[in-house]
């Protein structure tokens, strides 16, 4: 038996150590922005529930970062809000290299991509779940401009595509694996039924803040200030379909997603 637990542990250790070198040798494609960023840029990157909050000095264009010194710590399963602040009339995208092939193109590995909003200085907000067959380790995560001055990229919406203005940033995803239970006790609310027709009921063991209802593209239909644990939404204004409740409280922002039946 000890010999067995032996050449187990010695296998976990070898398994990791290969994705963690694997990871720190790959080569990777980036965008390109033959304009440059003077007045086109990412300015900050902040995922509140991870502690994540990662800046740029003011005034700075740099056309493209490595900061995969700067790591971003997430657990698979569970519900994140990444929000992208940006200087132009720009809109942004965020991937990971789930499978560290060099690559942000793979099904499933872009997270974010949100609309263009026609605004000088604008934070976009998206929410997004690391998958659950996602294995623990460390994964290069891409933060990058598109859309909007940029035009749609060539390739449209990839990670290494040209966009004429804008910039880009790489950080470092560290992923851990929870439990279900662990999930559902991370959690900050609940909300039910879901389907739902008439009303959402929503609770949570803090003050709920706020709470914003977005559609699809991540567009804010409605919005609610509450301060209280429990709140009942109607939903009466809403046409048919799948929506975003971004939830805000005392510890943080949670996204969750439901059905109008």
């Amino acid at each position: 038996m000890e010999k067995f637990y032996t050449l187990a542990k010695l296998s976990f250790v070898l398994f990791a150590g290969f994705y963690s070198s694997h990871f720190s040798s790959q080569t990777y494609c980036n965008p390109t922005y033959p304009s440059g960023c003077t007045s086109w840029r990412i300015t900050q990157v902040t995922i509140p529930s991870a502690s994540f909050d990662n800046s740029f000095a003011s005034g700075t264009c740099i056309t493209g970062r490595d900061r995969t010194s700067v790591t971003a710590a997430l657990t698979t399963g569970a519900p994140y809000t990444i929000n992208i602040t940006t200087l132009g009339w720009i809109a942004c995208g965020m991937a990971i290299d789930f499978n560290n092939n060099g690559s942000f193109e793979d099904a499933g590995e872009k997270l974010y991509l949100s609309n263009y909003e026609a605004n000088q200085t604008h934070t976009y907000s998206g929410s997004f779940t690391i998958p659950t067959t996602v294995a623990p380790g460390n994964y290069r995560m891409r933060v990058w401009n598109r859309i909007a001055n940029s035009g749609n990229g060539t390739p449209a919406d990839s990670a290494c595509g040209t966009y004429n203005y804008g910039t880009w940033t790489d950080y470092t995803a560290n992923i851990t694996s929870l439990s279900t239970q662990e999930v559902e006790k991370k959690a900050i609310a609940k909300l039910y039924p879901n389907p739902a027709s008439d009303f959402l009921n929503l609770e949570s063991k803090e003050d709920i803040r706020s709470v914003e209802i977005l559609d699809l593209s991540g567009k804010q239909i409605e919005s609610f200030i509450v301060n209280a644990k429990f709140t009942q939404i109607q939903l009466s204004k809403l046409t048919a379909g799948t929506y975003t409740l971004r939830i805000n409280t005392a510890l943080g922002t949670e996204s969750k997603k439901f059905i109008k039946k």
